[in-house]
Parts: structure tokens; C-alpha cells; sequence
């Protein structure tokens, strides 16, 4: 801290002995101007208040700060509480956790935009190591998806909600984050069908958190960052200070004294010698008489030699004693052969040779054979195009523009994630697969499927639904009568009963079992 005794006299004054000579001191005013202003963000960093709003992170926001990281400062004091609370209110540790992971992730996104006023923008070849704390922290949050957990799904909430941090990387801030908000509101929904009020609470303060930050994105960043031209190089920059380290803490303090940088010069006397406590313990433990050394250690050690502490050979370790082994080594049994990753033969579900992304003829997506995928997303699609999903396993698709129809063929929990479709959403051979529509969808066809479930719009609550030879069918839709987030789940009718009435003509209806 510095002490002043007053107020500093910038006034020009004559130099002693100078008749009528006057100094312009401007420059020096403004130099010390500036001294002033970095000695009281130092003495305010000493006294601890120099914490973000984010909660942790980078270096607290100052005056050097982008006017965007202040702003970004702002909306985090306001929305971030709310969500603690509300996590805290309903107590659980899985709760928690999750909800420090989504701070840690804005506080992330804070380092960016912070970065955003000292260093140019970087390349695209840049990207994959400058987020490598993001794509961390998005994989610790995954692996923490337990689905025997009573809060997977609100942990696949955050885990989706997370990829908010990649906005910078966007042309459009705005547009990813809504991506990002269609995609964390289906497992949201899940969430608010629980019926648990404190649950749902927290599930609308996060989805609020992200709603807001798009809003805020369209006023602050809405076609992208802007970055200073003339600033440090991104590599440099971000390889001294990674996202979410705190600012200087790469580069030691500037040492007082002569020279740009340098440390302090070494003692006159030289380096300190031991102490002298030390010399005594050496000459204590010195031993009195040296020992041989040499050839001389050799001759002795063959003189002083005893078998004493050789091990005896026992008469049931010899050859002659010991039990004779067959000639002939009986075949050792094969051990139990472990279950096959995937099904095999004509009726197999599942992938069935490399994973295919691609265009076929500008009209056909083929999605094949993928498996684990948590989040595949088919972009650039048309509406003179069709997806086909052919024999993929636990992958989730997701299609954000209007396309011509989609079609899933030999699938197994296979999540369909769509927009528009103009014709059909067609289901074939497949097993507990879900298709979510987030716009209008005209028709919808199950055939020789089991366990499909279909959550439709509001938009796509007129689209038909037609199923042949499939079972454990559910169809939800959202609850006009209920609040937001409400659904409705029935089922979809697999048993009828038939009769034959007037004119040997049959009738067919649905089973009563459905009436209720």
C-alpha cells in the first residue's frame, strides 16, 4: 500500500534558478494518474474483494476488464443465486453438485469473454486446445449421469446445458444457445414429471438461467465476439493463461530495482555455508575406523563367509521324492465364453460395420451404424431431404431444420430429436426408441417395433398416428389445463376385439381395457 501525506501539487512550477521558464508536467500527471488508479485495485485485491460474480474463475473484474465481461458479471449475480437457492432448498448432494458444475461452466465462459480485450481472435485449428477445461468439465458432468440414479435426468440437464460455454465459438451466440435450450428441455420435461415441487423449481431456474442468456447474447454478442486486433495472439495468450486460472498467476511479480524484469542481484558476501549444527552431526556420525575398500573389501568378505544363513535343501524338495507329473498334460477346460457385445444374425439390432455420416445424391442423410453417441446432430438439412437412422444403438440424433420425412430402421434406444417434418416419422423394426417433435409433424408410422414413445408439440397434436404389429406403445403430449411443463402420457392401443355383425361384415374395435 502506498501512504500519502496530502493531495499531489501537479501544478507547473518554474525550476529553481529559472527567470520565466514554465514545464508542461501534463504527461507526468497522466503517468501518475495511472500509478494512482493500479495502487488502490491492489490494495483492494489485498484486502480479499477482489472475487467475481461468477463465484471463482479468472482474475475479479476491474476496470480493465471488456465492457462484455462486466455485463456477463452482472447477469451472473443476478440469475446464479436464484439457482443456488434453489438447489439448496431442495437439499440433495446430486443437486448441488450439478449445480456447480453449470457456475463452474459460466465461469468459464467468463474467462472468455474476458479474453475477448487483450488477445486476437483465434484460429479455428486453436479452438480444440483453448476449451480443453470446457470439454472436460462437459465429460466429468456426463460420466456423472448415473441412470439408476433417481437425478439422472436432471443431471442430463446440466450436462446439456453446459454446452452454453461453446457459444464463443458461434456466429450466432443467440441461435446456440437456443439449440442448446431445445435440447436440455427434454430431459427438463422428464424433471417436472415428477411432480416433486422443490425439484421442479430448480429445473425452472436453470432452464430460466438459459432462456435469459440468450436474450442476453442478442444484446451484447449477438453476431459473435469481438475480439482486439491488436492484442496478444490467442495460443500465447490462452497457453499462459488457460480458461478458468486466475489472471497473473503465470507470471511472477516485477521485482523492485534497476532492469526490465530482472530479479534481485545476489548478496555481497555470497551464499550463506551450513550451519554449524550441521558440521557436528557430520563429525558425530563419522565412523571411527574406515572400512576396506577395493579388492581389499572382496578377500575380506570371502574370509568372514558363512553358511550359517544359507537355506537347507529338505528332503521333499529333491527330484527323486517329489510326485511324478503324467507325460501327457490333460487339455485345461475352455473358460465360459463371455455374451457378445451386439446380437448377431438376420434379426440383430444394433451397429453393423463403421459409423457413416454422410449426403448421398443431395436427397438421403444416412446416419448408420453408430453407438454410444450421446449428442449426433445432422446440419445443413433441407426440406427436399430425408434422414434415414439405420442400425445405430444408444445415440441420441438430433435434426434442428425442417427436413422431408425420417425414417429409423433396425435401431435400439435410439433418441429422434426433430423440428418440421414435412411427410412422416417412420419407426421400423425398432426397439425402446423416443422421438421428440419441437415443431409440426403430419404423420407418424410404428411398424414391428417395441416399446416406442412419442412426445409430440403443441403444433404436432393433429398428426396421425398409425402402428402395425407393435407393442408397449406411449404417446405424450403437453397438458393445456396444467403449468408449463405439464404432460399427459397414454397409451397406444395394441389389443382390439372383432365381431361379426349384419351383412357377415367385421367389426373392430379397441379393447375396453383402454377406456380408462
Amino acid at each position: 500500500s502506498r501512504e500519502l501525506d496530502g493531495p499531489l501539487d501537479r501544478t507547473a512550477r518554474p525550476f529553481p534558478g529559472a527567470m520565466s521558464a514554465q514545464i508542461d508536467l501534463s504527461t507526468f500527471n497522466s503517468i501518475v494518474a495511472r500509478l494512482e488508479g493500479v495502487a488502490d485495485r491492489l490494495e483492494k485485491g489485498s484486502g480479499g474483494g477482489g472475487a467475481s460474480a461468477a463465484g471463482g474463475g479468472q482474475a475479479a473484474g476491474g476496470a480493465d476488464d471488456p465492457a462484455i465481461a462486466l455485463a456477463f458479471d452482472a447477469f451472473l449475480a443476478e440469475k446464479l443465486p436464484a439457482l443456488r437457492s434453489a438447489a439448496a432448498e431442495e437439499g440433495s448432494a446430486d443437486l448441488k453438485e450439478a449445480t456447480e458444475m453449470f457456475c463452474d461452466a459460466c465461469t468459464l465462459l467468463r474467462s472468455t469473454f474476458a479474453a475477448t480485450g487483450c488477445c486476437q481472435k483465434p484460429a479455428d485449428a486453436d479452438w480444440g486446445k483453448i476449451l480443453g477445461p470446457v470439454m472436460e468439465l462437459g465429460k466429468k458432468a456426463q460420466q456423472a449421469c448415473d441412470n439408476r440414479s433417481d437425478y439422472f435426468q436432471d443431471r442430463k440437464a446440466v450436462a446439456e446445458a453446459i454446452n452454453v460455454t461453446t457459444l464463443s465459438t458461434a456466429t450466432s451466440p443467440p441461435a446456440h444457445v437456443q439449440n442448446v435450450l431445445e435440447t436440455m428441455d427434454f430431459h427438463a420435461m422428464k424433471v417436472m414429471q415428477k411432480k416433486n415441487d422443490k425439484e421442479t423449481a430448480w429445473v425452472k431456474a436453470l432452464k430460466a438461467t438459459v432462456k435469459d442468456l440468450k436474450d442476453w447474447c442478442s444484446e451484447n454478442c449477438k453476431l459473435g465476439l469481438s475480439w482486439n486486433l491488436k492484442g496478444q495472439a490467442a495460443a500465447e495468450y490462452f497457453a499462459k493463461t488457460p480458461l478458468g486460472s486466475k489472471a497473473g498467476a503465470t507470471a511472477a511479480p516485477a521485482a523492485k530495482g534497476k532492469g526490465a524484469g530482472k530479479g534481485p542481484a545476489p548478496p555481497k558476501a555470497g551464499l550463506a555455508g551450513p550451519p554449524k549444527e550441521l558440521f557436528q552431526q557430520m563429525r558425530q556420525d563419522a565412523p571411527g575406523k574406515a572400512e576396506p575398500a577395493g579388492m581389499s573389501a572382496v578377500f575380506a568378505g570371502i574370509n568372514n563367509f558363512s553358511t550359517s544363513a544359507l537355506k537347507k535343501v529338505t528332503d521333499d524338495m529333491k527330484t527323486k521324492n517329489q510326485e511324478r507329473k503324467p507325460a501327457v498334460v490333460p487339455a485345461a477346460v475352455p473358460a465360459k465364453a463371455k455374451a457378445a457385445a451386439a446380437p448377431s444374425g438376420r434379426y440383430a439390432k444394433g451397429p453393423r460395420g463403421p459409423p457413416i455420416l454422410e449426403l448421398q445424391k443431395d436427397v438421403n442423410w444416412m446416419v448408420e451404424n453408430y453407438d454410444g453417441v450421446p449428442d449426433l446432430q445432422v446440419e445443413n438439412v433441407t426440406m427436399q431431404q430425408l434422414v434415414c437412422i439405420i442400425n445405430c444403438r444408444n445415440t441420441t440424433v438430433k435434426i434442428p431444420g425442417r427436413v422431408k420425412s425420417i425414417c429409423v430402421d433396425g435401431c435400439e434406444k435410439v433418441n429422434v430429436i426433430c423440428t418440421d417434418v414435412v411427410s412422416a416419422v417412420e419407426f421400423v423394426n425398432c426397439d425402446r426408441c423416443n422421438a421428440q417433435t419441437l415443431g409440426k409433424v403430419q404423420s407418424i408410422a410404428i411398424d414391428k417395433c417395441n416399446g416406442i414413445n412419442i412426445w409430440l408439440s403443441k403444433q404436432s397434436l393433429e398428426a396421425e398416428i398409425v402402428t402395425a404389429k407393435s407393442s408397449e406403445m406411449n404417446l405424450t403430449i403437453p397438458d393445456e389445463a396444467g403449468e408449463e411443463g405439464d404432460m399427459i402420457e397414454m397409451p397406444i392401443p395394441e389389443q382390439f376385439v372383432s365381431r361379426l355383425g349384419a351383412g357377415k361384415k367385421l367389426k373392430t374395435e379397441v379393447s375396453s381395457i383402454y377406456n380408462a
